[in-house]
């Protein structure tokens, strides 16, 4: 469970929700218990979200400001990522393929009729191809609720009291392991808050639990003795111990040499103080009893604030670690990797202006001598250089795959939420797999550092790198494609100033090759036609970074707009030639996902004012070149919940000092 309302929401790490609009604003609906009051919105309102488009092509915050709530609902709204119906969204859960009616589901940490954190609950929605999405119970108001909770919940699966429900996982499983139409669900109960790592840990704040479906997740109940799991490993001094990663694991079985199948469990935590740092607590249980966990030990004891390799390459571990995963991959020769996921939190910000990070490591496992796995890393990176964050993953197992879902919060510092009615959306799933590259030279000495690759070295010069890839689900793609025809951009040349290519749309697909970079260069999107507004996505060879350059990306001064960048570094062939940078750019309204290789990863978010900033063209650098093949762009048309309507908005309220705990749980909106 990543917990933005203590860092973006509470700077003061105190875990008191700050009230920007004041107790009362007129642009709540006040609820104190079970009864509401309506509350004057008139006066502040010049249009609303059924009258959306009467907005100007152009705005500015004099417009923004006296706009209704969700009036912006539909400005720069997703339509082809997973988003909840309305409100506040943020970690992907419970995720799972159900054999037994041939479903994917997908829950996710969500606040209904609130833009902010807090009272946090589970939404679900349900898909037979991972393209479209069914919410469960319905999307209006709370209805897609799955795990409810909070002082009065009022939906339909009301018997989850308490302060939250924070990340987890499920299966398609009974509690004894065996797959009779049952679903379970692995969760975190929250029993005390506010909660941050940087807080002192008061000791009953998590438990482990499990829910129950047994009409293919409709409906859920709490297993009758949870929590399952009570205590946090004795003598840790913890930041933190939420987010339980579950799953059986049959090569993890014949490694630490188990004599019936057994289940294991991540969790995301840390140790405060003199050598500590995050941590990644992990358990076993036998597969015929899933409420009986035993602590196996830490996989490894990571520096706090420390590093893998360079600090811009590998990221930094932070203080705690939320949201982990544990799992093995097989390359193409049939060798098992193995690799954690791991979001960290309070680390360096140098090159990564977030609070947040979201790591990948694999490592060499061993069994000690207690009967556990030690993990001991080799090579890492960012699982997305971005704002992407609670990076997660399953077993598909309908197509032997590992597929990976993140969130993405939004970036427009809390400006214009009340109006747009919403908050965050998922990445387009990945397939993470194992990449290997032979038949490479190390021209710069880079590939040999303890980096994003591991490298093994011959005789005759050459290397063979073994590095985390993650690609677009391409089944999911191309369904995203349908009714879009590609357009091929005719732009294949060398490239010496920058021009525009074509026109596309807020929510659309380009794909882009480009090689033999002299210097730094790139493409332009979400362009404007006399290039008031545009957002630049380039290399620069010089010192191997991809780089996201917001400064323009809104004339609206309030977003975010600072440059995201992150490591990428092309390979370099026995022959001499260095492998090309092949671009996957998806534009859905604000959100953006850059893809590079299916080796670099980057979401961002951009606002842009105008409604004709929808160009795309290549951008250089003085004095530099570039060569551009390959340019490809779809205008996405598929709505991914063809059940919603267009607007789906929902009435936002503002909770009352009563259900909030004088506001020290959660900021009330």
């Amino acid at each position: 469970m990543s917990q933005p309302r203590y860092d973006s929401i509470c700077p003061d790490q105190t875990g008191r929700g700050s009230n920007p609009n004041g107790l009362g604003h007129p642009r709540f609906m006040m609820r104190k218990a079970t009864s509401f009051m309506t509350l004057g919105l008139a006066s502040l309102s010049i249009v609303t979200a059924q009258d959306a488009s009467a907005l100007p092509t152009v705005l500015t915050t004099e417009i923004i400001d006296r706009l209704r709530n969700n009036s912006l609902f539909n400005r720069w709204r997703p339509t082809y990522h997973f988003t909840s119906p309305a409100g506040w969204l943020n970690d992907p859960c419970g995720m799972m393929y159900d054999p037994t009616e041939d479903t994917y589901h997908l829950h996710y940490q969500w606040h209904p009729n609130h833009v902010f954190w807090g009272n946090i609950t589970w939404g679900h929605a349900t898909s037979k191809d991972l393209v479209t999405w069914t919410d469960v119970g319905g999307w209006e108001g709370d209805q897609a609720q799955s795990l409810a909770t909070g002082p009065n919940p009022t939906s339909r699966n009301e018997s989850y009291y308490g302060l939250g429900i924070f990340s987890g996982s499920a299966q398609p499983y009974n509690i004894s392991g065996e797959q009779d139409g049952t679903l379970i669900a692995f969760y975190t109960s929250v029993g005390q808050l506010p909660t941050n790592w940087a807080l002192p840990y008061i000791p009953g704040t998590e438990t482990q639990s499990i829910a129950i479906s047994n009409d293919g997740g409709k409906t859920w109940e709490q297993y009758e003795d949870n929590p399952i799991m009570v205590d946090p490993p004795e003598g840790w001094n913890i930041t933190g111990w939420r987010d339980p990663f579950v799953e059986p694991w049959p090569e993890m079985d014949a490694l630490l040499g188990q004599s019936e199948p057994h289940w294991y469990m991540v969790l995301g935590s840390g140790i405060k103080g003199e050598g500590g740092g995050g941590r990644i607590p992990f358990y076993s249980a036998p597969q015929s009893n899933l409420t009986d966990w035993t602590f196996l030990g830490s996989l490894w004891e990571p520096e706090m604030n420390g590093t893998l390799g360079s600090l811009l390459e590998t990221g930094t571990y932070g203080f705690n670690f939320e949201v982990s995963n544990f799992f093995s991959l097989t390359d193409e020769d049939n060798q098992v990797h193995y690799y954690t996921l791991m979001g960290t939190e309070g680390g360096n910000l140098t090159w990564h202006p977030r609070p947040q990070w979201g790591l990948w490591n694999e490592g060499y496992v061993t069994k000690r001598e207690n009967g556990s796995a030690e993990f001991m890393p080799i090579s890492g990176g960012a699982i997305d250089s971005g704002l992407l964050y609670a990076v997660t993953s399953f077993n598909d197992t309908k197509n032997n795959r590992r597929v990976q879902w993140g969130w993405a919060n939004e970036e427009h510092n809390g400006y214009s939420a009340l109006q747009q009615g919403y908050q965050g959306a998922m990445a387009i799933p990945r397939e993470m797999y194992v990449i290997k590259t032979n038949d490479l030279i190390n021209p710069d000495g880079a590939l040999t550092s303890k980096g994003n690759n591991r490298v093994v070295e011959y005789g005759n010069g050459t290397l063979t790198a073994y590095t985390l890839g993650a690609r677009a689900l391409p089944d999911v793609v191309k369904g995203l494609h349908d009714g879009a025809e590609g357009q091929a951009i005719n732009v294949t040349q060398t490239w010496t100033t920058t021009l525009p290519a074509g026109n596309g749309s807020s929510h659309m697909h380009l794909k882009a090759t480009l090689s033999n970079f002299t210097g730094p260069a790139g493409v332009t999107i979400a362009q404007s036609p006399g290039r008031e507004e545009q957002t630049v996505i380039w290399y620069s060879p010089d010192n191997y970074t991809i780089n996201v350059d917001r400064s323009r990306s809104s004339s609206i001064a309030q977003f975010a707009n600072y440059t995201m960048i992150g490591y990428f570094y092309p390979y370099t062939f026995s022959n001499g030639t260095q492998e090309s940078l092949h671009m996957d750019i998806f534009v859905d309204g604000s959100l953006v996902e850059i893809l590079v290789n299916d080796r670099f990863w980057l979401t961002t978010r951009i606002y842009p004012a105008r409604t004709d900033s929808t160009g795309f063209g290549i951008w250089v650098d003085h004095n530099s070149t570039v060569q551009v093949a390959d340019m490809y762009m779809w205008d996405i048309v598929t709505n991914v919940f063809p059940e919603r309507p267009v607007n789906s908005s929902s009435e936002l309220f503002f909770d009352s000092a009563e259900e909030t705990n004088n506001y020290l749980w959660w900021p009330g909106n």
